[in-house]
């Protein structure tokens, strides 16, 4: 993994060997560039302190899953992480200054491979995407039962997107230059 600076053309590595530990599945950068994650093959969530991107500095490294990790993700209000693995599960994990804390586990006894998750805008609810060809929205502060499933694919999900119509009207009109 390497952290490019496109305005200086540097570029600093910070995962220099990844044949050693697992491949890197995912990268996520928070939204104000504070902090980047990583999850590898083999379930392990790296996250990394990038403030000084000359200096990038491994917060902590957590084994996440037992199984193959597929995604990792920062929430909106950079609290979170969510993590898909292969072993059929969605996790939460929230950040602390040393490093990340299990908040909440998804599954269903349905659910196959979770390959893909994202947020609301808000951070409330997380989707994820299934092999089961099942896209469920969670309730990121309940872990309970999806609050909805949608399931009309016939074959796995594996990558999702949410777009949120109210926020952009609220973003929009925030940065409009109108009087």
């Amino acid at each position: 993994v390497f952290l490019l600076d496109l305005r200086q053309n540097k570029e600093v590595a910070i995962h220099k060997n990844p044949t050693k530990e697992g491949s890197i599945q995912s990268v996520s950068v928070n939204n104000i560039a504070s902090q980047l994650c990583t999850i590898d093959n083999k379930g392990l969530l790296k996250l990394w302190d990038i403030k000084d991107m000359t200096q990038p500095k491994c917060v902590t490294s957590e084994q996440c899953h037992s199984s193959r990790g597929l995604k990792c993700t920062f929430s909106p209000d950079c609290a979170t992480i969510a993590t898909t693995s292969a072993d059929t599960t969605a996790r939460l994990w929230n950040i602390k200054e040393d490093g990340i804390v299990l908040d909440k586990t998804f599954s269903t006894p349905d659910q196959k491979w979770v390959w893909d998750a994202v947020f609301s805008t808000d951070s409330q609810f997380l989707f994820t995407a299934s092999s089961d060809g099942t896209v469920r929205l969670w309730d990121s502060q309940v872990a309970s039962t999806p609050k909805q499933e949608y399931a009309a694919h016939q074959k796995a999900v594996v990558s999702i997107a949410f777009w949120d119509r109210e926020a952009q009207n609220f973003y929009s009109k925030e940065n409009s230059t109108e009087s």
